[in-house]
């Protein structure tokens, strides 16, 4: 323990020499200064910044109680200690409670010095623990700051892949090639969106995924140049915050069944509604997509199909631990039921 600066409320010079005495011989090294006044005791707690405070409980012109209420305000982490003769112990409870250290009577000063060392020991641990929780707060701060850049690159990357194949389809003649790249550019936009989402969220975790389904559709039915008047699209879902890990490839999920769905359930310009539901009932997830077209041919096997779009369904179904159920009485609809995996974190 280095040289204390100690602030002294004393009215009674003899007493705070009292003080003192008792702390040299315990060996403290210090540098005190007496105050008895509200406007003496500020200006030194301003200018000479003690480490502790030693105060009466009662002076002609001031008071302990009213002084340690200014040093909270003014200087909360500076131990405060009440040294008085009048003080009782009810009065010394509810100071301890108010913010005080500790008190002793001055007729008892023999116990100054461990309560002043117990005082500066919690001081300086308390110091010790604020500058760890700064330290990790900024680490945090910085981590995030460099997760947001993650997301921003990763977002502009895959947005250079989907204009890429973008400008390239220009120079294609035949429709199923043409397809190929339009299907993949919805899909480099489908996860480029979610980065997009991370970097503007407080969370760089979770997405808000009902939020996502809705500009993720809009954006579907927008590069399909779908007529609002022809296919009506429906969404009912609810605010749920998935994780990355989750949200990326029920995302593609999303994007390939809402795809398929405005390629092949509406040939000639037939009109439609296409939905879209997701939902959470306790810990079970719930996405549906359906639609009331011309439906998948009787009998067909949608997990052992030759089809990219419905292979990549069931891969990325398999990979959230989920179940995909198929029901084409009346249209298609694919029912998806999944709970949200514990992903651990890197160490």
């Amino acid at each position: 323990m280095g040289e204390l600066k100690v602030l002294i409320l004393e009215d009674v010079q003899y007493d705070a020499e009292l003080m003192e005495y008792e702390m040299r011989r315990e060996s403290l090294k210090f540098l005190s200064r007496r105050v008895e006044t509200e406007e003496d005791f500020i200006r030194e707690l301003n200018d000479f910044k003690p480490d502790l405070i030693l105060a009466d409980h009662s002076l002609p012109h001031f008071d302990g109680v009213s002084a340690l209420e200014i040093t909270k305000k003014r200087s909360p982490h500076t131990p405060f200690i009440f040294v008085s003769g009048k003080i009782g112990n009810e009065f010394a409870v509810d100071m301890l409670k108010n913010g005080a250290k500790d008190y002793v009577f001055k007729n008892n000063l023999t116990k100054l010095a461990p309560a002043i060392k117990r005082a500066i020991t919690e001081r300086d641990e308390l110091e010790e623990l604020i500058n760890s929780r700064n330290q990790l707060k900024e680490a945090l701060e910085e981590k995030e700051m460099f997760l947001k850049e993650i997301h921003h690159r990763v977002k502009n990357n895959l947005m250079i892949i989907s204009n890429l194949l973008e400008l390239q389809s220009y120079y294609i003649k035949d429709k199923a090639d043409f397809n190929v790249f339009r299907d993949s550019k919805t899909r480099a936009d489908s996860m480029a969106l979610i980065h997009e989402k991370l970097y503007q969220s407080t969370n760089l975790k979770k997405i808000d995924f009902g939020e996502y389904i809705h500009s993720l559709a809009i954006d579907i039915f927008d590069s399909y140049n779908i007529a609002p008047d022809r296919i009506k699209l429906v969404i009912d879902v609810e605010e749920i915050m998935l994780d990355i890990n989750t949200a990326i490839p029920l995302g593609l999920i999303v994007n390939e069944l809402l795809t398929n769905s405005l390629k092949y359930a509406f040939p000639e310009d037939k009109n439609g509604i296409i939905t879209i539901i997701f939902s959470k009932t306790d810990d079970i997830f719930t996405l549906i997509i359906k639609d009331n077209g011309i439906g998948l041919k009787p009998g067909i096997d949608f997990k052992n199909t030759e089809s990219l779009g419905l292979e990549l369904v069931n891969n990325l179904t398999r990979q959230i631990d989920g179940n995909v159920e198929l029901d084409y009485d009346d249209g298609t609809e694919f029912r998806i039921t999944f709970k949200e995996l514990e992903y651990k974190g890197i160490s």
